[in-house]
């Protein structure tokens, strides 16, 4: 049975590391994909300038606005529909929308002033969604000099990593796979494969090396220790079974909130697979029968 423990939650709830024992590689690639690209969040899409008279062009303008990861609540805009969706369907995909705003302006009307405006990520301010609002405020945007301004509407769509790397919900998904290490019969103790070791994972114990605690978490599987043994009496391995999994969040879901539409995107596939291999069941046995 797969046990998965967590062994470090970052302060800002943001970096998680699992230590997932009895698993599968397959198993592994298939969530990090899934958090990667098939989680569903939402972001700047449309962008609508009524004015901008900064030195930004519009283009840019509304390239950096799509960037910035927005975060809603999900009692307002239950992003699970969408997760769980077969087919696209545009009544759902336009209630799963939301507007911001963004007005601001540098009231000096001196041009050899100056005095800079910068506008940040907290100015944009939602329209329809009240608790729609931006994952950090400190984002900077634009500058804006003596008598300039910008007058934007934004409309935020639901999307996936796969469609742009706006939608992702995480920054770094990846998994270690725990090594293991096998020591022959014909090692006589030398130590040189311990000293060998760039992140000083190798003890001895009773005169044979062996990786324990920081040194399985520390060892990337560089072999430079196997290389070193005079006697060729060392050998390390995958397992193949035990994993490090590493996730970064960028902040628009909670890893509670990714877990859950990884659940509901594991189980739609699944039946995606059972009903393609039961239709083509049924389409060799009637070929079968027709013969």
């Amino acid at each position: 049975m797969v046990r998965i423990t967590l062994i470090y939650k970052s302060k800002d709830g943001l970096y998680y590391e699992f230590f997932i024992e009895d698993g599968d590689v397959h198993i592994m690639n298939a969530i990090r994909r899934a958090m990667l690209s098939e989680t569903v969040t939402l972001a700047i899409h449309d962008v609508y300038i009524n004015q901008n008279t900064s030195v930004m062009p519009d283009e840019v303008l509304a390239q950096r606005l799509g960037l910035i990861p927005l975060r809603i609540d999900p009692s307002e805009l239950n992003l699970l529909e969408e997760v769980g969706a077969v087919e696209p369907d545009l009544r759902r995909l336009y209630k799963l929308t939301a507007r911001l705003r963004l007005k601001k302006a540098n009231l000096e009307t001196d041009p050899n002033s100056m005095k800079i405006v910068t506008v940040y990520s907290g100015d944009l301010v939602s329209v329809d969604k009240k608790t729609l609002r931006p994952v950090y405020d400190n984002i900077p945007i634009v500058k804006l000099g003596a008598n300039q301004e910008v007058d934007i509407e934004c409309v935020a769509k639901v999307g996936r990593g796969k469609d742009h790397a706006k939608f992702s919900p995480v920054s770094v998904v990846a998994y270690k796979i725990m090594p293991k290490i096998i020591v022959n019969e014909n090692c006589n103790s030398c130590g040189e494969c311990v000293d060998a070791c760039p992140h000083n994972c190798l003890t001895m114990e009773l005169g044979k090396p062996v990786l324990k605690g920081l040194g399985l978490y520390d060892c990337d599987l560089c072999r430079i220790c196997v290389r070193h043994c005079p006697e060729k009496a060392l050998e390390i391995e995958p397992n193949n079974k035990d994993f490090i999994f590493r996730i970064k969040l960028v902040g628009q879901l909670t890893i509670d909130e990714i877990l859950d539409q990884v659940e509901v995107i594991f189980d739609r596939k699944l039946d995606f697979l059972v009903e393609k291999i039961e239709e083509a069941i049924e389409n060799y046995v009637k070929e079968s029968t027709e013969e």
